[in-house]
């Protein structure tokens, strides 16, 4: 234990950084902070890959802050002369793959250098993220604070760092977070084109709770001799720590809300967060569970990439601070909230749907069980399918799992539906929203790493379209997977058949507008029928034209023959030529009274 103590630490804090981390309550490093520090404040790259919640973020804020302390202030016992850091200049960037954690990063940062004492040249944190704030003015505000530690993500601090106005000469230290992440397809021309801006005599660190996944982009990153570092759990077979519980759920894909719901009120916890495959995904169940049912005991907070930055932020600060003691708050997400993000009292993780990464599992079920604190992490899987080989799967990557029973919807399903079926019948936009989220969950589906787990072709596509509050089905390549013998008649999937074209928005302004576009395309539609019969005969062959006037001639050269042929007859029988041309009408008008005749027998069903 005693090799734990901050105290002990070789080389050794800066006293007011020492202060501070007894002071903010941290009495010990972590096994992974013992590993790292030292030789991270020293002159050593590091790789480190340690499980999630073993205090990575602490193990490098701890050596930068050293690094530009002893660049500020000159090193710890030694007598040097410190040169002012020059306008346009900074000392350290930490780069991570999410607005979201590299705000939880500079936090960290802020946090420790409230502590400086009066009279010591401040150390400030600049956040450098997209969206947030321009790159002018990102600019502006380095170039007024003079910020010497810079924490973003790799767009934005791309773009920072290939301004005139902004030297790197005087790097001294490079964090990549998350670093397989940052290293992949996404992200690699950014971080590669980052890095290379920087001084080669920097020092180097890449940190990840699955860094083993980036194979050897690690050696892309300019790393000078680096010391690998692993710091697993307690056993060796397991990827997660001890302290996290991780199960799974065998559910009928049309009763996965109502599993969900019940779950989450029936459960003791704290905090929650909820993963769901799609943006789509979590804005249409996030509408579904708090204005259709509307629960007094659970607050819910929704956060996705399609939400603007700066409101990103704020929802993930307010479940932060949120006080839990009177009601369960819930974080309904997707993988924007599945890496490196640090919440207290997060003592529940369900996953909706597997994610199609299974690297990411273990990142998700990391934002519980943390620094020791016990934690359950829950994913369902659906039931009679092979989904069920998803478990044997993750053992293989060392993240074991046992069965959790099902939980009983039997009274809660009905009534669950029933009130999305009258919800979805108010407003063609819901049904709209509830689709379009269907859709983005089959493209999601055929995404999986293992596909010979999360097979297209054995989809519950009927009870996954139940379970998102579907009347009928879309037309989709995707839904030819489902049996003749169960697919609905015309894709409907209630008793309740619509005319599509009467179902309206709530919004009249809306359904005006659709109104209005209806007949356009009705009247486009006639209009060009009737092109396409003109152009038809227009563009008909020639050949077909010569084969229509054959057939005339052909028809005329036949009438022709008749007339002769009765003609020659009664000039046989020796009448006169007046009685002949008479006889010959004659004829002709009884012929055709008899064809006149016969057509009117065949179309009477009065005797029917």
């Amino acid at each position: 234990m005693s090799t734990l103590l901050w105290e002990n630490l070789q080389p050794v804090l800066h006293p007011w950084l020492y202060e501070a981390l007894i002071s903010l309550e941290y009495p010990a490093m972590t096994p992974v902070q013992a590993s790292t520090i030292p030789l991270f404040s020293k002159n050593k790259d590091v790789i480190v890959e340690s499980v999630t919640g073993s205090g990575k973020t602490l193990s490098f804020v701890v050596p930068v802050l050293q690094h530009v302390s002893n660049r500020l202030y000159g090193s710890v016992g030694a007598e040097e002369q410190v040169v002012p850091l020059k306008k346009g200049h900074f000392l350290a960037i930490v780069v991570a793959p999410t607005r979201e954690l590299a705000s939880q990063i500079k936090d960290v940062f802020d946090r420790i250098v409230e502590y400086l004492p009066e009279g010591k040249t401040p150390i400030r944190t600049q956040l450098v993220v997209g969206s947030l704030s321009s790159t002018r003015q990102n600019l502006e505000d380095f170039l007024g604070s003079r910020n010497q530690i810079f924490v973003g993500t790799p767009g934005r601090l791309n773009e920072i760092l290939s301004s005139s106005k902004v030297s790197t000469l005087s790097v001294e230290v490079a964090v990549l977070d998350e670093a397989d992440r940052l290293l992949d397809l996404s992200f690699e021309t950014e971080v590669e084109s980052i890095l290379k801006m920087l001084p080669k005599q920097r020092r180097t660190g890449l940190y990840s709770a699955t860094l083993s996944a980036a194979g050897d982009r690690v050696f892309r990153t300019g790393l000078m001799n680096p010391v690998r570092i692993s710091v697993q759990s307690k056993s060796s077979k397991r990827a997660a720590p001890t302290s996290l519980s991780i199960q799974y759920m065998l559910v009928d894909p049309e009763r996965k809300l109502s599993t969900f719901r019940g779950l989450v009120k029936e459960y003791r916890f704290k905090k929650c967060i909820a993963y769901f495959p799609t943006c789509a995904s979590v804005k249409f169940f996030y509408e579904i569970l708090t204005k259709v049912f509307q629960d007094e005991d659970l607050k819910l907070f929704s956060l996705h990439g399609q939400i603007s930055t700066s409101n990103r932020m704020k929802t993930l600060q307010s479940f932060v601070d949120g006080d839990s003691s009177e009601k369960k708050y819930i974080l309904m997400t997707t993988d924007v909230a599945a890496r490196g993000i640090d919440v207290p009292d997060v003592d529940l993780v369900v996953q909706l749907e597997p994610p199609t990464d299974p690297d990411m599992f273990l990142h998700r079920c990391g934002r519980t069980g943390r620094a020791n604190k016990i934690g359950r992490a829950l994913v369902f899987l659906n039931k009679d399918s092979t989904e069920e080989d998803y478990v044997p799967f993750m053992e293989v990557k060392k993240v074991e799992m046992s069965e959790m029973d099902t939980f009983n919807t039997d009274k809660i399903h009905p009534i669950m539906s029933e009130k999305i079926k009258k919800y979805m019948l108010e407003d063609r936009a819901r049904h709209e929203a509830a689709v379009k989220a269907y859709v983005g969950f089959v493209r999601y589906y055929q995404k999986h790493i293992a596909s010979s787990i999360f097979r297209l072709q054995s989809l519950d596509y009927l009870g996954t379209a139940r379970m998102y509050g579907l009347l009928r089905l879309p037309k989709m390549p995707e839904t030819r997977f489902i049996p003749s013998e169960k697919f609905p008649q015309d894709g409907w999937l209630t008793d309740l058949k619509l005319d599509m074209d009467t179902f309206a928005y709530a919004d009249k302004d809306k359904e005006r507008v659709r109104l209005e576009t209806l007949e356009e395309t009705k009247a486009k539609l006639i209009k060009d029928a009737k092109t396409r019969k003109l152009l038809k005969k227009k563009n008909e062959s020639w050949s077909s034209k010569t084969e229509t006037k054959d057939a005339k001639a052909t028809r005329r050269e036949k009438q022709q023959k008749k007339r002769d042929a009765i003609q020659q007859q009664i000039m046989e029988e020796g009448s006169s030529d007046e009685d002949t041309q008479q006889d010959w009408k004659d004829m002709l008008r009884q012929n055709k009274k008899q064809k006149t005749a016969a057509l009117a027998v065949q179309g009477s069903f009065d005797d029917l």
